[in-house]
Formats: C-alpha cells, structure tokens, sequence
C-alpha cells in the first residue's frame, strides 16, 4: 500500500468513516482511471466550496475592512497559488490541481497531498471523489507524524498565570491529541500523548525589543508538537503553574482532521501579535477548522485575545468540554504535604531539604517519618527543579538521590496524594475581563464629578474573586476619567499602559519577595503640580502576609516613582520629579460577596517642592454576581478628599 492510501486509511479509520467510495481499501495503481480535475472544479463551484466555512477555517481566511478575504497565514510555501493568501477559490482549484499532479517531486514536502492532508480529507468528503484514483506517492515524514500521535480525542489545556514571563503573565493555553487505547495505557499515560501549540519565535532576550515586537507582530509564530510531559515538566514543576485539562466532545472525524490540521500548519508560519493574533486565538482556530460546526473565535476580542476567556469560550459551546481534570503544580503537592505535618516535622522538612543525612528523632512514628521524607524531596524537586533537569547542579542531585535512598528504606506505603480540585479558581467561572464603570462623587475642594472607568483586561485585587488566582493583580489599560460639575472640567485621573502586583505570601519555605510596578500617567494633586497630568513609572517589591485571621491579607512595599510634567515643581526645579518611600496595602475578602481594600503610600522626593507627599485610600466593592460589582471608595491626598460610588460591569 502507498503512503497516501496508508494515510488516507489510518485518518478515515479515524474518522470512523464507513462510505467505501470514499475510502481507498486496496492500494491506488497507476491504472486506475484518474479522476477529472475539471469535473471536481465544476462541481466545487457549484457547491461554492471556497466560501464553505471549513475551507476559510482550513485556510485561516478572513474578511479584510474592504470586503475582500486574507489569509493569516504568512508563509508562502502554504499556498498554491499565485494569489491564494487572498483568492481561497483559487487555491482551492490549485490544491485540487496538486493532488491529481502525479509528477515525482523534489522532497515530499513539495507533494500538495503529503502537505495538505487536511485539505485532502476536507474535500475528499466534499466532493465526494474516490480518493483510490489519486496518483501513488509516498508520504513517510506525514506517517511517522501520525504513527506518532494516533490521536483519539482532543483536551485543552489551560496553564495558569505566571507573572514572571512577559509571556504567560496571562496564562497559556495548548491543544493536547489524546493517544488510541492501545497506544494509552498505565498511570498517567496522558504524560505520552503530544502537545500542540502556537507561540512566537523569539529572537531577542532585550524586553523593550520584546515587548515592542510582541504588539507589532514582528515575532513569527509557528505550530509546534511535542511530548505533553515536556509541558507538564515545564509549568508544572520549571514554573509551578497548575494545569487544566479540558476535554472536548468531537468526533472521530474532527480529530482527525485536527490532527491532519496541525502537520498543516507545522510547515508554515503567522505573524504572531501578542494581543489579539497569540497563542490562545490560534489554538481555538484550530479547534474551529477541525470542527466547523462550533463558534470559538466569536466569543473573544477582538480588542485583547486572553486565555481565560479561551476556555469561557469554550462553554459558549454547550456539550463540548466533556471533563474537566485538574493537574497540580509541584508547589501545590509540596503545600498539600506540608499541611498534614506540625511545626516539629516541618522544620525536619526544612532541614533534610539542605542536609538529606540530618537524624530524625527516635520517636518519630515510620509513617510520620515517611511523610517528612516525602515532603523534604518535594521541597528539594520545587527549588531545585530546572537544575536537576538539566544536570546543571549535582549536588542538588546528590541530595535528592540521598533522601530517596532514606526514604526507599522506611518500609511504608505513602498514601495516594490527593489534591481536590477549586472549582472557585478555574477560569471558566471568572468575570469577564473588559471593565467599565460609571459613577461619580464629591470632592472638598473640587466639588462634585462624574465618572467613567475602562480596563481592557484583567483582573485587579478587589475584583470579584472567582476564576482569578487569589494572590495577583494584571491590569491592562485600566483608565478613569472625570467630568467636575462646577467647571465642566474634564481630567485624566489616571491611567496605565500596564499594572501588576504579584503577592507571594511569605512562609517557612518560601521568602520570595512581592513586587508591583505600573506604567502610565496620573493626577498629581499636591502643591508641587496641583492637578496637572503626569507621565508615571512605578516599580516596588517587599512581603506579603496572608489569610492573617483567615481572611487579612497584608502587603508592605519599598517603592519608586517617577513623574514627568512640564508643570512639575520637580528636582531642582524640572519638570522630573522621583520619590522614593513606603507603600502598604491591606485586603479583606468576605466570600465573593465582598472584598475591602486599604492603602497607604507615602513618598520623599529629594530636591523637590514639596519635599514629600502621600496619598490614603480605601474602599469596598460588593459583588452581585460575577460580572457586577458596585464600588465604593474615599481617598486623601494633601490638596483635596473625595468620596465616590462606580458601578462595574464586565463584558
């Protein structure tokens, strides 16, 4: 049998296809009579195949702001034809031209049907033709693809926030193609199933050049696949980020065609945008060309495209997230372990991570020494992971191999690891991430205003609490401007380009600090610029206390800020002006009812007038829902107090 009828078998079987006529069942020979290409063409017209929503999915087709269609795709070698970025009737007539071409071809690469062997399937079911009368070719590279992957089912995988990596302070969202029975037996066998995703090539370590090349789509983006424990190694244990697993309800078919859709794209490229065009928008792509039954796209930007609302997009489908199952981080099984040990056994944890040969007391039960082994080789893997991995530090391995050693002697049974499930963190059940809010309020001096508040994404500290980790604030764009009754003046009272604050609560075994910085512009209000716009930078780091009294998380910051104003009484006279000092921030969560915020900062700025200010505010936000929330807040500054009411909405 020849690669392509091998292949054609393999992904019919798949597809559980049981029409004869379109499923080759013996070897194509040269003899059979060939299929005429200008009947396929006529009868493609007729059925107006080029606007068929699959092929303009297949394809990555889109309606351009003048009516016409383009391609995202921007890899010449993905087109037929001369003008196929822009004409899909063209180049659906020339990879119908490609199949029926039997001449030898350089590499099979260059083989429309070894490279296309999605569009082959798409329009093999369409047209209905007999797919036996193709010419022979061999198509080896496309095999051991899919010899491979064998794919069965589909899960989406959401990898939570990580506000460590520009990249993924959003998340990150990938495909995983779920292994044939056969090939997917034993504990955790998914591990062996491969990963698909779309992320950008990154040429630069420079994060300005980042960052700019990000937002301009100066960055290729590319499909890749890989083994799914890579990924788990990666989030999982590298950055400690928990996993969701999505299961899809698709057909038999629609794997296939994924599958065959992602070797498709795997041999091209799209400018990768890190707004809108990323890594979450191309994954439901995908899903959308293997199933063109669903509407993903339709439920996300087309202002910011985020991987929280990937996954809401998701339940837009009704029936198609089959099972949800969690995969914890190696930090969340190490905080799991240490929960069931008292003070005496974490300290032992503590020690044993450093010195794996450290005695135990002689009264520690077997069982309790078992827990303090496991918890110590966990600790050692969370700290120590990516060094291990990579051979980078054999002392670390030293020591892990010495408390395995321990460990494998004490002869007793761990108990399985079991870590529920929060239903209350999963990103399907998050506030949307646009905001806008309308409100107003009274100020002493500057008497009464209103308000209008937007945010492009995410989520901030008092923002309804489900969907979101508990712990970081990622704000895109958020803007608040006001309208003062008395002079019908209009002000910018702030705005950020970009806004995070990521707490890291502080305990034995962890001591990384928290850290905020913001960029943007703001309302200075004290004597050194009263009410003149600013451009503002902000960076701080410092502790974090939480769940103090089970609900008071307590932030204390050291910070920097710049102003900049022509109007600024700065240093030494200019429009600059730096401060330095402390901030502090106090929250109480009341469920997800309620959430009360405080803060204090106070600033000194060196050979400024003044020489120091400070700013207090605090508030409360209820929540009715989780798309609304009504705020209430009071805030003093040197020059003016003020009260204000804002209703939130998400969209």
């Amino acid at each position: 049998m020849t690669s392509v009828a091998a292949l054609l078998v393999f992904l019919t079987a798949a597809a559980g296809t049981a029409d004869a006529s379109a499923t080759p069942t013996s070897t194509p020979t040269a003899t059979a009579t060939p299929l005429d290409l200008g009947a396929l063409v006529a009868r493609a017209r007729a059925l107006h195949l080029a606007d068929d929503p699959g092929w303009l999915r297949l394809g990555k087709w889109r309606r351009t702001l003048l009516g016409g269609r383009e391609s995202q795709v921007d890899g010449r070698e993905f087109f037929l034809a001369k003008d196929g970025k822009h004409d899909p009737a063209a180049e659906l007539e020339a990879t119908l031209a490609g199949f029926l071409d039997g001449r030898p071809r350089a590499t099979e690469l260059d083989d429309p049907a070894c490279r296309f062997p999605a569009r082959l399937l798409f329009l093999g079911e369409r047209l209905g033709f007999d797919r036996s009368r193709l010419p022979p070719r061999a198509c080896p590279k496309l095999d051991d693809y899919l010899d491979r992957v064998r794919p069965k089912g589909v899960t989406f995988v959401f990898s939570s926030y990580y506000l460590n990596n520009p990249a993924s302070a959003f998340g990150h969202t990938l495909l995983r193609l779920d292994k044939t029975g056969e090939a997917r037996t034993g504990k955790d066998a998914e591990l062996l199933d491969y990963g698909v995703d779309y992320a950008a090539t990154v040429d630069t370590g420079n994060a300005l050049l980042y960052a700019a090349k990000g937002l301009l789509g100066f960055f290729k983006g590319e499909f890749k696949h890989y083994a799914y424990y890579y990924k788990v190694r990666q989030y999982g244990d590298y950055e400690s980020r928990d996993l969701l697993e999505y299961e899809l309800e698709l057909s038999p078919g629609e794997v296939a065609l994924l599958a065959a859709h992602v070797w498709e794209m795997g041999g091209t490229f799209l400018r990768y945008w890190y707004l809108d065009e990323n890594c979450s928008y191309h994954v439901l792509a995908a899903i959308e060309a293997a199933a063109p039954r669903l509407d993903l796209l339709r439920y996300v930007g087309p202002r910011v495209v985020l991987p929280s609302e990937t996954v809401q997009a998701l339940f837009r489908n009704p029936g198609l997230v089959r099972a949800v199952h969690y995969r914890p981080s190696i930090r969340t099984q190490f905080e799991a372990r240490v929960r069931g040990l008292d003070r005496a056994e974490a300290a032992l944890v503590e020690r044993l991570e450093s010195e794996p040969g450290a005695s135990l007391p002689a009264g520690l039960a077997p069982d309790r020494q078992a827990a303090v082994l496991d918890a110590a080789v966990d600790l050692l893997d969370l700290r120590n992971a990516r060094a291990l991995l990579m051979g980078k530090d054999p002392a670390a391995a030293l020591r892990r191999q010495a408390l395995l050693v321990r460990r494998a002697a004490l002869p007793v049974q761990s108990p399985p690891l079991a870590i529920a499930d929060r239903p209350e963190l999963r990103p399907e059940n998050g506030h949307r991430t646009l905001r806008l809010g309308a409100g107003g309020g009274v100020a002493r001096e500057a008497g009464a205003f209103t308000q209008v508040d937007l945010r492009l994404a995410l989520h901030d500290l008092g923002d309804p609490p489900e969907g979101y980790p508990p712990f970081a604030q990622i704000e895109f764009v958020p803007l608040r401007l006001r309208l003062y009754t008395d002079d019908r003046r209009v002000e910018l009272d702030d705005v950020s380009i970009v806004e995070v604050t990521s707490l890291s609560p502080v305990n034995r075994f962890d001591l990384r600090p928290s850290w905020r910085m913001r960029a943007g512009a703001t309302t200075v209000r004290d004597a050194g610029c009263d009410r003149c716009v600013a451009g503002a930078a902000e960076l701080g780091g410092g502790f974090t206390a939480a769940r103090l009294l089970g609900a008071l998380d307590l932030l204390a910051l050291a910070e920097t800020e710049l102003l900049y104003s022509p109007r600024l009484s700065g240093t030494d006279g200019r429009g600059v002006r730096a401060g330095l000092g402390p901030s502090a921030i106090a929250r109480v969560r009341a469920g997800t009812a309620a959430t009360f915020l405080a803060e204090a900062r106070w600033r000194w700025y060196p050979a400024a007038a003044p020489e120091s200010g400070y700013q207090l505010t605090a508030g409360v936000r209820l929540h009715a829902g989780r798309n609304l929330s009504l705020a209430l807040e009071g805030r003093r500054t040197p020059e003016d107090d003020e009260v204000s009411a804002t209703v939130f909405g998400y969209f």
